[in-house]
């Protein structure tokens, strides 16, 4: 099939790997700089879901496999690694009904477009915590986001969505209908067979107030930061998020500690009142040593998306894996203790525990989960230390693998080899091959993933 049959078909643009400005183009897909070798033959960026369906069907004529690419924030460059690369960025739509409490978004809304949305009407979701990030990737992997103790993870709040399959059909998916895909778009990730084009949400009342407080430790202070947050993961209300950053230690206290270890409480709360009375006994429990303090400060969704991006620039060169544990203090102190050979300013790591009152997640892909979650991340800027940017990461991840039950998809390491397979439940695993097998038996998407047998598992019902 001649290109240019694609080209007149779609209402978007198709760029080849034979056009003028395809390096640029290309590597403008990935928000991190370090980007893999592999370079897709087509980019399509689609105007509409029709656009994604005849892209889908070129590809399939013509033997190439197809990636979808959202907000480019995946940290294996999943993105740019397929024959097809589908750029679903115009597909960003936010519609939301105040009176019902729903939303309809297109897959490349990104967080801070939502929030703002959304508090305009007085409503809010368990939105991601970095404001780049969009939809698409953030549910597809679950959705660990603000206030989860309260709304819990994100993808058990979407109602239906719509997605293109391998055979170019763009079919809805719930749990009444095509209910085997719903499954797996509920945490399901890159093993998704197909590409969503929409969502349609169930969102909660906004809070009266958010607030956070810092409550700052030298790095050997780990552990007993972990004791504190499992005390606050039991007895705090939900509405309480604690997490604990291990970063290089800047001014002011650097004289004090070279690295740190933060607690830093936000509490979504009902009003100010509620906030401040919850960050309250937040300090009143703190562990001893503290050798700085942040005081309660109004933190609402952008002023949080601000301090968050701030720590991961467009462009760094990154790298991430992010692990489950049922040993906080252990996951704690080995995170705390990389950080402190970390080989640039910028690299960190956060752990959390989720709160005791969270919602149970629901039946879906999503289904590894432990006591703790911790991430490390890399970012460096030369890129002739990419070698010693990625092996520190893994080598913390390998510190903690004693004390690791499994992966977050959201923010694994997928280029390590067989990593994927830590990210799910056997028998979700082996239904979510079972569904890549009914749904796309020719590997369509990313035929490349962590080198997964197709059609593994039993038969899965439509």
């Amino acid at each position: 099939m001649e290109l240019e049959t694609l080209r007149s078909a779609v209402r978007g643009t198709v760029v080849s790997d034979r056009d003028p400005g395809y390096p640029a183009i290309c590597d403008a897909l990935l928000f991190n700089g370090r980007k893999p070798a592999r370079r897709p033959r087509l980019i399509v960026e689609a105007a509409d879901a029709e656009d994604v369906r005849r892209a889908v069907r070129y590809a399939a004529a013509e033997g190439l496999a197809v990636s979808a690419r959202g907000g480019g924030h995946n940290w294996s460059g999943v993105a740019q690694q397929a024959g097809m690369v589908i750029d679903l960025r115009r597909l960003d739509a936010i519609r939301i009904d105040p009176v019902r409490r729903r939303a309809e978004a297109g897959p490349a809304a990104t967080n801070r477009r939502m929030a703002a949305a959304l508090d305009a009407a007085g409503l809010a979701f368990p939105l991601g915590h970095c404001g780049s990030v969009p939809l698409s990737g953030y549910l597809l992997g679950g959705g660990l986001g603000w206030n989860a103790g309260s709304w819990g993870v994100a993808c058990f709040s979407v109602e239906s969505l719509e997605a293109v399959l391998a055979d170019g059909r763009l079919v809805s998916a719930s749990a009444a209908e095509h209910p085997g895909l719903f499954w797996a778009a509920q945490g399901g990730g890159p093993l998704f067979p197909g590409i969503v084009t929409g969502y349609r949400l169930r969102l909660q009342e906004a809070p009266g107030a958010i607030c956070t407080a810092l409550h700052i430790y030298p790095s050997g202070r780990a552990e007993a930061l972990a004791g504190w947050m499992e005390r606050l993961a039991a007895e705090a209300p939900a509405c309480l998020e604690m997490t604990a950053k291990f970063c290089p230690a800047p001014p002011p206290f650097a004289d004090r500690a070279a690295h740190l270890a933060i607690g830093i409480a936000t509490v979504f709360a009902r009003d100010g009142e509620e906030a401040d009375r919850v960050l309250a006994e937040v300090a009143q429990s703190a562990p001893a040593g503290a050798i700085g303090q942040g005081p309660a400060m109004p933190t609402p969704f952008a002023t949080l998306y601000d301090t968050v991006d701030a720590a991961y620039p467009e462009g760094r060169r990154m790298a991430v894996d992010a692990l489950w544990s049922d040993a906080p203090a252990a996951l704690f102190a080995a995170l705390a203790r990389g950080v402190e050979r970390a080989p640039t300013p910028e690299c960190h790591a956060i752990a959390t525990l989720p709160s005791e009152r969270a919602p149970l997640p629901g039946d879906g892909a999503f289904s590894m989960r432990a006591r703790a979650f911790g991430a490390v991340y890399s970012l460096w800027q030369d890129p002739a230390a990419d070698a010693e940017g990625t092996g520190w990461m893994r080598g913390v991840a390998e510190a903690a693998a004693p004390v690791t039950r499994g992966v977050y998809v959201g923010e694994a390491d997928l280029a390590r080899p067989g990593r994927i397979r830590q990210a799910y439940s056997p028998a979700a695993l082996d239904r979510l091959l079972a569904l890549r097998a009914r749904y796309d038996p020719a590997g369509l998407f990313r035929r490349d993933i962590a080198g997964l047998p197709l059609g593994a598992g039993a038969a899965e019902p439509a």
